[in-house]
């Protein structure tokens, strides 16, 4: 494939077939969003939320752009900003591990830690942008329809080209963006296919996957796909699940963080559940190297 720009870059991720079989009459594919420019599939969300802002001119030279993130979208819009001139400012919670920490610093971003949920870093943002609206462009990632609107333009037609009869998808909610975006599309395409969101059980905290049941924020995203029937069927994962299918994954050749396990132990239950046969997405949200923190302190 040839690219002219890096935002060529964003988006049409591989999908994997994970050898070996769990169930039978199952085929699991991964779909590997770490293969994006920073590695996460918050660039899908991040390019499209940046370029929304500047053709609508709430973004604009000599401006500095600004959200809340506990890792992956300040990654985006770090290196997005950087590409297109823009400083950035994120205002990160407790959950920023070092990885993307660092990552976000090399591109150039402004780097601040409030509280330990996205949601009290996207109260600050909306201040500071109403205080100075001339100097900040607040993305608000957790409001903006645009972050489900790259989904449905891009990742729900992706699988469905892939898979024309996809059975299942299964991805977890952080914002809820990628999920609901991804079931809008697929609802009104291919109207047959379940969708599983995939949230941390109480006293889990996993990369990527809100503990709603412990205070993350609920977006209304995920109300949406809750309320309109977008998502289907809901799986609570364990810490030591997670672990033990990213360690699976992992002898399988898939390098992915703790979420992505969540998202294998999570479709594997729904599958048995449910009785799925077919194949089933999982939508990987990042690469293994920006959890090179969490997974070097487990065993080998």
């Amino acid at each position: 494939m040839r690219c002219s720009d890096v935002f060529d870059l964003v988006g049409n991720t591989p999908h994997l077939l994970v050898p070996g079989s769990w169930l039978p009459g199952v085929s699991f594919h991964v779909k590997l969003e770490g293969c994006n420019p920073t590695g996460s599939v918050k660039d899908r969300a991040g390019a499209r939320l940046i370029r929304e802002a500047i053709a609508e001119g709430r973004l604009r030279p000599g401006m500095t752009i600004l959200d809340a993130s506990s890792g992956n979208m300040g990654c985006a819009m770090a290196y997005f900003g950087r590409i297109l001139g823009y400083s950035t400012q994120v205002i990160a919670s407790s959950k920023l591990t070092e990885d993307k920490h660092a990552f976000m610093r090399w591109f150039g971003a402004e780097v601040e830690k409030v509280g330990d949920f996205t949601i009290e870093g996207n109260r600050i943002c909306r201040e500071r942008a109403e205080r100075e609206p001339e100097r900040y462009c607040f993305l608000d990632q957790l409001h903006s329809w645009a972050n489900p609107r790259a989904h449905f333009e891009g990742t729900g037609p992706e699988i469905l080209h892939d898979f024309p009869g996809v059975a299942m998808v299964v991805a977890s909610l952080g914002s809820g963006g990628t999920l609901c975006g991804t079931a809008m599309y697929l609802k009104e395409k291919h109207p047959g296919t379940v969708v599983v969101a995939v949230q941390a059980a109480p006293g889990t905290r996993l990369p990527g996957t809100g503990s709603f049941d412990e205070g993350d924020y609920v977006t209304p995203f995920i109300r949406k796909g809750y309320d309109e029937g977008l998502f289907d069927h809901r799986v609570k994962v364990e810490l030591g699940a997670a672990v033990a299918r990213t360690r699976e994954l992992r002898d399988r050749g898939v390098f992915a963080g703790l979420q992505t396990g969540g998202v294998l132990d999570a479709a594997l239950t729904a599958a048995r559940e449910l009785e799925i046969r077919g194949d089933v997405v999982l939508l990987s949200g990042d690469s293994g190297w920006k959890n090179m923190e969490k997974l070097s302190a487990l065993p080998a």
